[in-house]
């Protein structure tokens, strides 16, 4: 089984578009799959455009809301201080359950973290715990600007120090107009700088709900191969 987790350098760098993308090229090459965002701050339970809807809608499976994001919370914080202001304690058993649930039964399951790698869900766990302890691989996006090397290099460092495998860096483009001169080089720098790593760019989606078209995108920027996904 294929266990990707999508996480990022930064929150807002694209990591729901690139994991639904995942989700929907994975689909369209006959994949069972599942998705899960097992925290999510800044939402409540219904919101139609939330991270974890979008998710499940790109796995196009009958989901459980519950398992697909067992964990919502109201502020927009990271997970710990989130549940603290709630007055919660986030159990990590409810979110493991929720985990053997989606992905029994798949050919891959795609998680997606609350902001970056090692943001905290406790005290004494974070998402590189998460990823680690469910044998994921990590998909690292950045949005690609100005900030972008040094936000990924720390990134990429904390996930091989947390023993986990990168598959690919992807540099997402974050908005459709000519590209500074940092967008432009970005690439090319983090390639000679993270020589053993795949470096991809995402472009510019217009419409990141059209959920067949971002299959297309997978494969027209490389990323698909990087997966090891069969046609």
């Amino acid at each position: 089984m294929l266990r990707l987790g999508v996480t990022g350098t930064d929150t807002g760098v694209g990591k729901t578009l690139v994991a639904s993308a995942v989700l929907a090229l994975l689909r369209k090459r006959g994949y069972r799959v599942a998705a899960m965002k097992p925290v999510e701050t800044g939402v409540t339970r219904g919101d139609p455009e939330c991270d974890a809807v979008r998710l499940g809608r790109a796995a196009g499976a009958r989901l459980a809301p519950e398992d697909i994001c067992p964990v919502m919370l109201p502020d927009a914080l990271a997970p710990m201080a989130a549940a603290a202001r709630a007055g919660v304690e986030i159990d990590l058993a409810v979110i493991d359950l929720a985990f053997e649930r989606l992905s029994a039964g798949r050919d891959a399951v795609v998680i997606e973290s609350d902001g970056g790698l090692l943001a905290p869900i406790s005290a004494r766990t974070a998402f590189d715990d998460l990823f680690r302890h469910w044998r994921l691989d990590a998909l690292i996006v950045a949005a690609n600007r100005l900030g972008a090397i040094n936000h990924t290099m720390l990134t990429v460092e904390a996930a091989r120090s947390a023993g986990l495998r990168v598959r690919a860096v992807v540099l997402h483009t974050v908005h459709g107009g000519e590209p500074s001169l940092a967008e432009a080089t970005n690439e090319e720098t983090l390639r000679a700088l993270l020589n053993d790593v795949a470096i991809v760019t995402f472009p510019w989606v217009d419409d990141p709900r059209d959920v067949a078209a971002l299959a297309g995108v997978v494969e027209s920027c490389g990323l698909a191969a990087l997966l090891d996904v069969a046609d």
